[in-house]
């Protein structure tokens, strides 16, 4: 041994004598929430943990935590809940060399400490959500090789650097959703070519560079709903071979155009959306509660499965034109909400895979029977909350719906504001408009007869009863003078 090595090894101890508070006490007299000045806090997690889940831990910003006397080996997952930790401990990877799943969502954490990371080469996963976090310092995932989930959801992070996610090769699920951010670097996201799902959404972006994506080639799911957009990069996601999911709803994005290969479901509700246009291979369309007077243009309609274009103001479509006949592969379609009147008879002749439709809430008085005629997969028909005629209503559900056992949904309207229901669907009998006549052939012509004698005898009823309680009033008052 070198002369020098003794003397120093009693220095040591002798400093560590003074920091160390005595052991004589109990466990829980040592983590005391206010230690005597220049002293170490000690955490004893064994006191707070039990099956790996933590609860009524207090750290505070100040506090250097010893959490155990010795690691603690094959804890694989830590949950902490009721617990207020201003900082990650230093030494949490050092007391659990194990560790693969942390959890410390809203439990106050403030801050990053360096080195934060050292020793967590296990960890795989880690939960940081609804916590009071304003930055990510450069480099500070060093470490952390393996982390492959990384959740900052709920926090108050404004701003972004190049090298804030550094040294995190392996992570596949990333959610920065509802914090602050205005602005991402370019660079941000090119250390992740194994970035899989990616979440921005509830943020403040107005807008993305170009190329920000163009490494991340096995991205899949991207959410960049309820920012700021007022317009969007159309060849932004065009290099993406994997992308199944886009959800860019609650931006303000009047005018839209995508471009990409191939997507799963293009998410754009509550967007006031006037005009949008797709290039490439989508499968699933979710545009309710936009603007849209007309349908979107997606050349590759042939490959669209789903459209729900409820809650747009799209109205009648004009007579002899049938714009859904490109959209041939069609399984569900939403048209609930959309102002229509009345439906062409033509205006789902392509439509042979529909399996389900939805005309709810609109003013339609009656149909065509013959528009079921292509409509051989429909398994779920949605007509409540309509004007129908009541006559036509038993008409469609003895000739189509019970006919051919198709689900449907009742109606939610008060009994005082219809005429009557038909197997739960609220009805009128008045016919006062030859636009509303119904046109489903012969029998249909003899309901709508029907329903017209039906009228004018209500009329005449109501006019009598009018006469007789006028008779009856003026017999009162002679009465009364008598």
């Amino acid at each position: 041994m070198p002369p020098n090595t003794g003397w120093l090894a009693m220095v040591a101890i002798v400093w560590l004598g003074l920091l160390l508070p005595p052991l004589a006490t109990s466990q829980h007299q040592q983590s005391a929430s206010s230690p005597p000045s220049g002293q170490l806090r000690r955490i004893w997690l064994q006191d707070h943990c039990n099956s790996g889940i933590c609860t009524n831990v207090q750290i505070g910003r100040n506090d250097y935590v010893i959490l155990s006397q010795a690691p603690i080996a094959k804890q694989l997952m830590l949950t902490f809940i009721n617990s207020s930790i201003a900082k990650i401990p230093k030494l949490m990877f050092d007391t659990f060399p194990d560790l693969q799943v942390l959890r410390m969502e809203n439990c106050s954490v403030e801050a990053f400490e360096r080195p934060q990371f050292e020793g967590a080469s296990n960890l795989m996963s880690l939960f940081l959500g609804h916590n009071r976090l304003r930055d990510i310092p450069k480099n500070i995932f060093l470490g952390a090789d393996n982390l492959a989930t990384l959740h900052m959801e709920g926090n108050q992070l404004k701003q972004l650097g190049n090298h804030s996610f550094h040294a995190l090769k392996e992570l596949k699920e990333l959610s920065l959703a509802d914090n602050r951010i205005e602005h991402l670097p370019v660079g941000i996201f090119n250390g992740m070519r194994k970035l899989i799902d990616l979440n921005l959404a509830g943020n403040a972006l107005e807008a993305l560079p170009r190329g920000i994506f163009d490494r991340n080639l096995n991205l899949t799911r991207l959410s960049l709903a309820r920012n700021r957009f007022t317009a969007f990069e159309s060849e932004l996601l065009k290099l993406q071979p994997r992308l199944s999911l886009l959800d860019i709803s609650g931006n303000i994005l009047q005018e839209l155009t995508l471009n990409f290969s191939l997507l799963e479901l293009a998410v754009a509700h509550s967007c006031d959306l006037r005009r949008l246009t797709i290039y490439g291979v989508v499968q699933e369309l979710d545009l309710h509660n936009n603007s849209l007077r007309e349908l979107p243009h997606v050349p590759q309609a042939i490959n669209v499965t789903s459209l729900d274009l409820s809650q747009n103001p799209l109205g009648n479509f004009a007579a002899g034109t049938n714009p859904f006949r490109r959209f041939t592969a069609l399984q569900r379609l939403n048209l609930s909400a959309t102002n229509t009147h009345e439906l062409n008879e033509g205006l789902f002749k392509k439509q042979t895979q529909l399996q389900m439709l939805d005309i709810s809430a609109n003013s339609i008085y009656s149909l065509k029977i013959t528009i079921f005629d292509s409509l051989k997969s429909l398994q779920y028909f949605y007509f409540q909350q309509n004007n129908w005629n009541c006559d036509f209503l038993q008409l469609l559900m003895s000739s189509i719906v019970k006919r051919r056992d198709i689900s449907f949904m009742e109606d939610v309207t008060p009994p005082e504001l219809v005429d009557d229901y038909v197997d739960g669907i609220a009805c009128w009998y008045e016919s006062d408009k030859l636009s509303k006549k119904c046109d489903g052939g012969a029998s249909s012509d003899a309901a709508m007869e029907l329903s017209i004698v039906r009228n004018e005898i209500k009329s005449f009823t109501e006019m009598v009863e009018k006469k007789f309680i006028k008779v009856y009033r003026m017999l009162d008052e002679m009465k009364m003078r008598l």
